[in-house]
């Protein structure tokens, strides 16, 4: 189980704060939006909520593509 968590959240190996970031991410706003659609009796727009999801691993990506042009990383 623990290997399988390993690899879940890391990419070659390596630590993804981006990949983990976005999964505590979603968890988070499906319970936001459970709650929010349990209360009101609609379903908000999302969005705002999808680029943030998005964005999370989008920018871990970005990084790790700069630093792979730059040389810094394998």
């Amino acid at each position: 189980m623990v290997r399988f968590l390993q690899q879940l959240f890391s990419e070659s190996g390596a630590a993804s704060l981006s990949r983990t970031g976005t999964f505590v991410a979603l968890v988070f706003a499906c319970g936001w939006i459970s709650y929010l659609v349990w209360r009101t009796g609609s379903l908000p727009s999302l969005d705002g909520l999808t680029f943030f999801i998005g964005s999370l691993y989008g920018l871990g990506k970005v990084g790790e593509t700069f630093q792979r042009v730059l040389g810094n990383k394998a």
